[in-house]
């Protein structure tokens, strides 16, 4: 009796279970997928940042949920904020951090919302404002079987459509020895703006992680291009950016117009070369010539 009446509950439980697991199912299932994408931030020592998260969709008939979903952002896999998106899908996060260095953004979207996406990282830069910044054409960096364009895009790795281009040689440990002890880097994916931005950042810096490359900012030029770029950073007031390396006519001519230095990698055929632009036929001559 007693294990008929045992046995009967087991069932009822399972029941429950059962019911409650569909009904799950049901709600994951109903649930809207939407794309989460996080953009990379610099700031000081001590000085508040402003970290920008949006989540898109890939029809307009869902456009209205992109509203009000609650977002969570971590800093270095440590909760570090909550924010709701307006109607247009974006959040702004504050964080104010305390030393020096690299740290790692994620932010990911509340299990109850009525939006599914995939967690986003991103990069956060901490620097102080006296140490050099080098400026690094993604160009420079790869193989030159990779360019679709005179602007030196990085098309393929950036929207991961593609295969990525292998490094060029040397350019990761080269790169690590500048960065060490002196420079601060910012990787410039291509010279003018990108709608495709956020995705064309994010496949950049899984590149540069699978790759081994020193830890940076990753910045997809404004409306304005490369030089409004160059611009926009003296205006923060980071003037220490004197220093370029890159490939392609375009990237040297502007940094020169800047008065900046710049290295081009490798060689340029005999008579491309701008005035006053530095070469070198390979990584391992970089950090002589700059």
């Amino acid at each position: 009796m007693a294990e008929s009446f045992h046995l009967q509950s087991l069932r009822g439980l399972m029941v429950v279970l059962l019911c409650w697991a569909m009904s799950t199912a049901g709600e994951a299932a109903d649930k809207i997928t939407g794309t989460l994408t996080v953009k990379d931030a610099l700031t000081l020592p001590n000085q508040t940042v402003r970290i920008e998260a949006r989540l898109t969709g890939k029809t307009l008939a869902a456009a209205p949920v992109w509203g009000g979903v609650a977002l969570q952002l971590h800093i270095d896999g440590k909760p570090a904020g909550l924010a709701k998106t307006n109607e247009g899908g974006q959040a702004i996060f504050a964080y104010t951090p305390k030393m020096r260095g690299t740290n790692v953004i994620s932010v990911s979207i509340d299990a109850g919302a009525l939006v599914a996406a995939e967690k986003t990282e991103a990069t956060l830069c901490v620097w102080e404002r006296r140490r050099p910044i080098l400026l690094v054409e993604m160009a420079a960096i790869m193989q030159p079987r990779e360019f679709t364009s005179p602007s030196g895009s990085f098309a393929s790795a950036g929207t991961m459509t593609e295969p990525p281009a292998p490094p060029a040689p040397d350019a990761a440990a080269e790169l690590s020895r500048l960065t060490q002890y002196y420079y601060n880097v910012v990787y410039v994916p291509g010279s003018e703006p990108s709608p495709a931005e956020a995705a064309i950042t994010g496949g950049v810096r899984r590149w540069l992680e699978s790759h081994k490359f020193p830890a940076g900012l990753v910045v997809m030029p404004a409306p304005g291009g490369l030089s409004a770029m160059i611009e926009t950073f003296k205006q923060d007031g980071w003037t220490t950016m004197k220093t370029g390396i890159g490939r392609t006519r375009s990237f040297a001519d502007t940094l020169l117009h800047h008065r900046m230095e710049v290295v081009v990698v490798p060689e340029m055929p005999k008579g491309e070369l701008p005035r006053k632009a530095r070469a070198a036929k390979e990584w391992k001559e970089v950090r002589k010539k700059l």
